[in-house]
């Protein structure tokens, strides 16, 4: 991943709406929002809303609707991992505590077929986790810096350290490994990152990373996502809609 530089692209507002929640997590592909509060998900659609709580498992760490037929819950406190069916019933609840090869995960997110994308930090590994048949078909080599995120769609996954960003494969190959020094969060799709640095969020693909110019002044980015060349942020009280205006090449 290249230097930074000055190179910008340009966001336009789209639209913006208040909204008074904890925590945002995304749009799927069919329009629904995805929203936490209290510690409850919450799923709307068309004037309609659909809950899941589970407050003895704790607080949730992370939902992943990738698959919005099958989203990925986690709970970092109770190592537990929970699927949902898109009217947000349990499918399938995986306690990593009292399976036969125990795992202390840190992170996990949605794979392909019934698999999940995990990271263990027993091992410092990435793994792909079959949840039905509780087996790892899929195990990579340790990764030496220290784990802050990992982002995920059915045939890759991006893991972010305080350092670098790699880049994997379903079949557990790295495909790649890029410097990435100082970033909290970020999101991506196949070939697309957006990433959240010192409080201003960047673009990048093939190696080349732009300041995205977001030109509603004073957002405190909370969350953000992207979809379907989509940029969302949510400072906490308005959930914004952006578009992208993609870098061309010369």
């Amino acid at each position: 991943m290249c230097t930074f530089g000055q190179k910008t692209i340009t966001a336009t507002l789209l639209q913006q709406d208040s909204l008074a929640v904890d925590r945002f997590v995304a749009m799927d592909n069919f329009g629904a929002l995805y929203v936490i509060q209290n510690n409850i998900l919450m799923k709307r659609l068309d004037g309609k809303e659909w809950q899941y709580n589970n407050f003895q498992m704790g607080k949730i760490t992370s939902v992943d609707i990738l698959n919005p037929l099958k989203i990925t819950l986690f709970y970092e406190d109770f190592n537990t991992v929970i699927v949902l069916d898109n009217t947000l019933n349990e499918i399938k609840r995986t306690d990593f505590n009292i399976i036969e090869d125990f795992k202390n995960l840190a992170a996990a997110t949605t794979a392909n077929d019934r698999n999940l994308w995990i990271f263990d930090t027993n091992t410092q590994q990435l793994e792909v986790y079959n949840y039905v048949q509780q087996k790892t078909p899929v195990q990579n080599l340790p990764i030496p810096e220290k784990f802050v995120t990992l982002k995920s769609n059915y045939n890759f996954c991006r893991v972010l350290t305080e350092t670098k960003l790699y880049l994997y494969n379903i079949y557990g190959s790295l495909l790649s490994e890029k410097p990435l020094e100082g970033a909290t969060d970020f999101d991506m799709t196949n070939e697309e990152i957006i990433f959240l640095k010192d409080q201003q969020l960047h673009y990048s693909k093939d190696d080349e990373v732009y300041l995205i110019n977001i030109p509603s002044d004073g957002i405190a980015i909370k969350q953000f996502s992207l979809h379907d060349d989509i940029l969302y942020i949510y400072d906490g009280i308005v959930l914004y809609r952006f578009q992208l205006k993609k870098p061309t090449k010369e």
